[in-house]
């Protein structure tokens, strides 16, 4: 059996789970922090014509789907240090990435919650967006996804 592909960019990738989806990161107007990936369980696309335009929930996905996007400060930002913080988790738990009920994430309707950590020397956030309509379960799925997740070093 073949090995599930691959989505990403930078050198940050995770196993794309058979059914789901990704899109190539929008970057819009924000140069920090890089968007590495954006995959969901249902097509998913960039929508910057929202009024509300963040770099997280600028992408637009099935209320009944479940969104992951990993992001990746390259340059340190106001006091923000570079690669310093908490390792990455072993795994993606409920108690280290929870999923919290809405408004959790700027411009986001649904539940969802993040994680941030240090890999390789660089600084990285890993957001889950649960759709309105989705099921809880989703979010386990996500957490399952992220586990995939690969970062070369660089």
């Amino acid at each position: 059996m073949a090995a599930p592909p691959r989505a990403g960019s930078g050198g940050v990738t995770l196993a794309l789970p058979p059914g789901w989806h990704s899109t190539t990161p929008d970057q819009g107007r924000y140069l920090q922090p890089r968007t590495r990936i954006v995959v969901s369980s249902d097509p998913i696309h960039s929508d910057l014509s929202s009024v509300c335009q963040t770099q997280i929930a600028s992408y637009t996905f099935p209320s009944t789907a479940v969104a992951i996007v990993v992001v990746e400060w390259t340059r340190r930002i106001g006091g923000m240090k570079i690669g310093h913080g908490p390792q990455r988790p072993r795994h993606f738990t409920p108690t280290n990435l929870p999923i919290r009920r809405p408004p959790i994430i700027e411009c986001f309707s649904g539940a969802g919650g993040s994680v941030q950590w240090v890999e390789h020397g660089h600084t990285f956030g890993a957001y889950v967006l649960l759709g309105r309509k989705a099921p809880a379960a989703l979010a386990a799925r996500a957490r399952a996804v992220l586990d995939t997740l690969r970062v070369a070093e660089r």
